[in-house]
């Protein structure tokens, strides 16, 4: 979101989990692909952590 400011660059630093391709299973009726990837950084963190603080002020 910010791509010019450099010293927000830490906000933007994290780790990828799940399957790096989805799995296909095929009924020859259906064909079901399944797959999760979860993408997480600094400033998902912080969005997480303001807004359980939010909520339990609410």
């Amino acid at each position: 979101m910010l791509p010019g400011v450099d010293f927000l660059w830490w906000l933007s630093y994290g780790q990828e989990f799940g399957l790096s391709s989805p799995l296909v299973l095929d009924l020859s009726i259906i064909k079901l692909t399944f797959g999760l990837q979860l993408k997480i950084n600094i400033a998902s963190i912080i969005g997480v952590a303001i807004a359980i603080f939010i909520y339990r002020k609410v």
